[in-house]
């Protein structure tokens, strides 16, 4: 419990007994003046419980990102040992067949971007 919930807990608090008092006495003003603290200290309290949580989260925040990055990690570790068993003793052919797609592509590119300057477009 942080200050702002103590402080919004005694208002609320205050509030209810002005509100009572002002029943009582008949006086319209300080019934109002209570219903006013109540309202204003029920914010300040939530305020304090928002604070609470929100530093609660920034408090976890290093921790949660070191679990994300660790568990990408795993993950990675893991997919590379997938392909290396799926491909073997390949690597080279794999290797080869990497850049002869990356080659295509390359010439496709270009091919219609010559296209495309003939045309004028």
């Amino acid at each position: 419990m942080n200050e702002d919930e103590i402080k919004g807990t005694a208002k609320k608090v205050i509030g209810t007994a002005q509100e009572v008092a002002g029943k009582v006495a008949n006086d319209e003003q300080l019934e109002g003046k209570g219903y006013l603290n109540q309202a204003l200290g029920t914010v300040q309290d939530v305020t304090g419980k928002v604070r609470d949580k929100v530093k609660d989260i920034v408090d976890d925040a290093p921790s949660a990102a070191k679990t994300a990055i660790d568990t990408g990690r795993d993950y990675a570790r893991r997919g590379s040992a997938a392909v290396a068993r799926a491909t073997g003793d390949n690597t080279v052919l794999i290797a080869a067949v990497t850049a002869g797609i990356a080659g295509l592509a390359v010439g496709w590119f270009a091919w219609s971007r010559r296209g495309s300057k003939k045309t004028g477009e």
